[in-house]
């Protein structure tokens, strides 16, 4: 629903820090394409567009997100949080050559899978590295 102005404003209050660091960041980022160039900076949004679908297409079954009870891959599951809200996930396309379905695998990975991957790259599996 659309928010009064006195509940945006009262949303705002309650998340002062938030909103302070989000205007700060969203202020640093425009400047930033200002100087790198806003001509520049969409055709480099283009081309990273066109190289995702180009993946997708490389990649995935059916190119695009589906439901994850869908998924076979577990390691491509993501989590179903409690709920009515349900997670898309990504299908790996059958058939991709082993290093091919490494890269792939990388791209599809669920935040959590991916975030215990960088975990034991960083820090080893408990023992060290």
């Amino acid at each position: 629903p659309k928010l009064s102005p006195a509940q945006s404003q009262r949303l705002r209050l309650w998340n002062d820090l938030d909103w302070a660091l989000y205007v700060h960041i969203n202020r640093s980022f425009w400047r930033r394409v200002e100087a790198f160039g806003v001509s520049r900076m969409e055709s480099e949004v283009s081309r990273l567009r066109q190289r995702r679908e180009e993946a997708s297409r490389r990649c995935l079954q059916g190119g695009g997100p589906i439901p994850a009870p869908s998924i076979t891959d577990g390691r491509l599951r993501p989590f179903q949080p409690p709920g009515r809200a349900r997670i898309m996930g990504y299908q790996l396309r059958p058939g991709l050559s082993g290093e091919e379905r490494e890269r792939c695998a990388r791209m599809a990975t669920p935040e959590l899978q991916y975030k215990d991957i960088l975990d034991r790259w960083q820090f080893g599996n408990g023992t060290g590295m």
